[in-house]
């Protein structure tokens, strides 16, 4: 109920055209019906997929604004753009659906839509530095997989809350401790980013 709530007040606001916008991805009838199969690729080469949960259109404009539904626990810092390469699909959604439907995206979000996540949201302003920022953690990632250097590299404490623990074990940020720290740099430089 209080979901609704909130949703209903932001209406006022935000008029929603789109549900369940897919692109890259087989046709699926429960799909918003302007989904498109072909993936959509950024002008730096990344090829992107995926489903936005939310599009609304603001209601004295053509300012678009993407949500993500997140059903989990509200763990995100304040200011966050790309979340230490953890929450990339604010801006790059945003990105994605700017080539979809042809409007600017102003803003993205993560909005924890449950009592677990306090119904809480963290808005994504697509400023210059946030929509550069989705594609330099890519590339980062791109880097990561051409010199082959992927390893478990958990944040402190980020074991305790993955859902991964089982197929990494208990002790991964302790084995990380064992690894040649300087290959790691890029990463921490990448964790420092909001």
């Amino acid at each position: 109920r209080m979901w609704l709530e909130q949703s209903a007040a932001t209406h006022a606001q935000w008029e929603p055209i789109a549900f369940e916008l897919a692109f890259g991805l087989r046709r699926d009838p429960a799909n918003d019906p302007r989904s498109v199969e072909a993936e959509v690729t950024l002008p730096e080469g990344f090829r992107l997929r995926g489903i936005v949960d939310l599009i609304e259109r603001k209601r004295d404009g053509t300012d678009l604004r993407v949500t993500d539904y997140k059903t989990g626990r509200d763990f995100t810092r304040r200011n966050l753009m790309v979340g230490g390469g953890e929450m990339l699909q604010p801006v790059l959604y945003g990105l994605a659906v700017e080539h979809l439907l042809d409007a600017p995206v102003v803003q993205s979000r993560l909005y924890y839509c449950t009592r677990a996540g306090g119904f809480s949201e963290r808005v994504v302003p697509l400023s210059p530095e946030a929509r550069a920022r989705g594609p330099e953690v890519l590339g980062l990632i791109d880097r990561a997989i051409e010199v082959g250097f992927l390893p478990a590299a958990p944040r402190p404490r980020a074991c305790g809350i993955c859902d991964f623990r089982d197929v990494c074990g208990p002790r991964e940020e302790t084995r990380i401790t064992l690894k040649d720290q300087s290959r790691l740099d890029p990463l921490r430089a990448l964790r420092e980013w909001s």
